[in-house]
């Protein structure tokens, strides 16, 4: 199995105030979120190999905690705490075949990784509202699932979010862009 959870970094609430700075200590918060099953899982180590990459596209990451466990895992959801620090860790599970019942749903919880991952260069903070028009912009350009952004007045009559120059498809690459690939999408984009 492989699956992702949201740890939390540290206690604090985070404020942006032309930078982000840590401000008071929350009273209570979850330390790890539910985490994500890969949909792939369980699948062989070798068959996991032969994956050019394993992607993680279909996560969708919320503040609302009315969603209940069972919601939240059919929809693809983690739940996190707005304006608290996170980092994804990736988290190898060694399932073998003398154990199906354990590879149920229902017992996942209780399997301990093999191996964990995470990855400075992750970490983030979870916002409601963006704090950087830019930042705002790149995900309406290139977010399939950023629906509320694209309904507001301001971009209901010109936003098409799969025309790209190209063509009508989204790029073969579109999941494994960075930062930087975006923006300079962005640029040839407005240009």
């Amino acid at each position: 199995d492989i699956y992702v959870d949201m740890v939390l970094v540290d206690v604090n609430y985070w404020k942006f105030t032309g930078k982000w700075i840590p401000t008071e200590q929350a009273e209570q918060c979850q330390k790890t979120s539910h985490h994500y099953l890969h949909p792939d899982s369980p699948t062989s180590g070798a068959q996991w190999m032969k994956y050019d990459k394993i992607s993680f596209s279909k996560l969708k990451l919320t503040n609302n905690k009315q969603l209940t466990a069972t919601q939240s895992k059919n929809q693809n959801t983690i739940i996190l705490n707005s304006m608290h620090k996170y980092i994804p860790r990736l988290n190898i599970v060694e399932v073998n075949g003398k154990l199906p019942d354990l590879i149920s749903s229902s017992n996942r919880n209780g399997l301990l990784p093999k191996h964990t991952f995470t990855f400075p260069e992750t970490e983030f903070i979870a916002v409601t509202a963006y704090q950087n028009t830019d930042i705002t912009q790149l995900k309406i350009d290139n977010n399939p699932f950023a629906k509320g952004f694209r309904d507001s007045a301001d971009n209901r009559m010109t936003y098409n979010p799969y025309s790209y120059e190209s063509g009508n498809n989204l790029p073969v690459d579109y999941y494994d862009n960075t930062y930087e690939d975006l923006q300079a999408h962005k640029k040839r984009r407005y240009q």
